[in-house]
Order: structure tokens, then sequence, then C-alpha cells
């Protein structure tokens, strides 16, 4: 029987890192299943910059993370084509430069069923599949860790969901099933396209290291808290050491 493991929002940025590191390992009988939102485009591409051998493995999976009836659709869908998850990885997350004298009520809420209460309810649906000594893992953020100026919402959702992944040990205790979750800093991802370089260089600033980190440096942390058997209840912070001097 092979591993299953199941990502959600992982055709773009971080999660397709993690998708991408955790198919490196993957053995011919090991499936995964890759959601994604809204981009068909983003997916295939995904898709056909695999390697040939590893296609095969990848199942796609259209779902709006941002609904919960959505994501009760895809939870039907997926238990139709499984009876087990060893890995759960909850990637799928938004977020809005948008100030917050600006913020409506309507797009709050938006962004916290989308980074928090829906990947809450889609683990409880996911649950009773998760294998004994299986393991969740949750993409959070050092913006939970540490406030930054450019987005209140994403880092109180953020900050929910490490204290979620602290929480959830005793839940999934009798299983022997671990929690853990990744708080990245500022990764080069799709979502800083936009930024200046002027921006880009007073960030780097702040960082010790002096740059952004890549998507495979994430993915192979993450894949490293993945395959430990002994990590549970960890927010592992990787951020080049921002604001450490």
């Amino acid at each position: 029987m092979g591993k299953v493991t199941v990502i959600t929002g992982g055709t773009s940025g971080i999660g397709r890192g993690i998708a991408e590191r955790i198919l490196k390992d993957s053995g011919a009988e090991d499936r995964i299943f890759v959601t994604y939102g809204h981009d068909q485009k983003k997916a295939e591409e995904f898709l056909n910059d695999l390697p040939g051998e590893k296609r095969s493995q990848v199942i796609l999976m259209k779902a709006d993370m941002s609904s919960y009836e959505e994501m009760l659709k895809f939870v039907a869908k997926l238990k139709a084509q499984t009876d087990h998850i060893d890995w759960l990885v909850s990637n799928a997350g938004v977020s809005t430069y948008e100030k917050y004298e600006n913020y409506t009520f309507e797009e709050w809420t938006s962004i916290v069923n989308t980074n928090l209460s829906v990947p809450v309810f889609m683990i409880q649906e996911l649950r009773p599949m998760l294998v004994k000594g299986g393991s969740v893992l949750f993409t959070g953020s050092y913006a939970g860790q540490q406030a930054y100026s450019s987005s209140l919402v994403y880092g109180v959702t953020k900050a929910a969901i490490h204290f979620l992944t602290k929480s959830l040990v005793k839940e999934f205790e009798p299983k022997g099933i671990t929690v853990n979750a990744i708080a990245p800093g500022f990764i080069e991802t799709p979502w800083h396209q936009a930024r200046t370089q002027e921006s880009y260089d007073r960030i780097n600033k702040k960082i010790a290291l002096h740059r952004f980190g890549t998507v495979e440096e994430v993915a192979d942390m993450a894949f490293a808290v993945l395959s430990n058997g002994y990590m549970n209840g960890s927010v592992v912070d990787i951020h080049g050491g921002y604001d450490y001097y």
C-alpha cells in the first residue's frame, strides 16, 4: 500500500515546492492529491513540469478553500479515491495588502475562512482517514510570530494556525499522529512579483542573511518535519534571521 499525501494549494509557491519535494522521494506506488483554487492553467503547468514518471502519481483536484461547502465537496471526492491519508499538508492561504482602516467585513471574513476556519473543518473531516503514525503539517508564517505592517489579517490568521497546531496535538494523540507547522519569513514566491527593488532592499536590511528565502529551502524544511516521527506540536521558523540583529 503506497503512501498517500494530500496538500492544499499545492500548484504554486511554497505549496508547489512542498509537493515537488515529496514527489522527489516518493515511490511508484505513492500518490499525492494536490488541490488548486481557480487557476487551471497554473495547475496544468505544475503537472506538465514534473518528470514524466512522476505525473501519474499526482491527482489534481479543484477546491475553493474559502468555502465550507466547496471543501466538503472536495472531501467527498477525495474519500471516493482513497481510503487513507499518511501526510496531510494544509497550505492554501490568501492575504491582502489593503490597509486596516480600509478593511471590509466581507474581505476579513473571506481571508479568515480560507486561512483558518475552512482548514479546521477540513482536518476534522479527514481525521478518520489519517493512519496511525501519520502527520499533519500547517503552513504558518513568521507574520504570525511577529507583527508585520503589511497585512494585519494575514498575521492574525497565521498566529491562530500556530496555536491550532499545538492545540491539535492532544486531539490526535490516540493514533500517534503528529501535528506541526512551519513559519516561513520572506520567501521568493509569486506573491512578491510586484515588489519594487526599494522594497526588497528595505526588507533585506532586516534579515541577517540579507536575502529572501527560496521555495526549495522551505520545502526541504517541510519535508524534514513531515518525516520526523518525534517532532510534535512544533512551529518551526525559517526566516533567515529576520530582526535578529
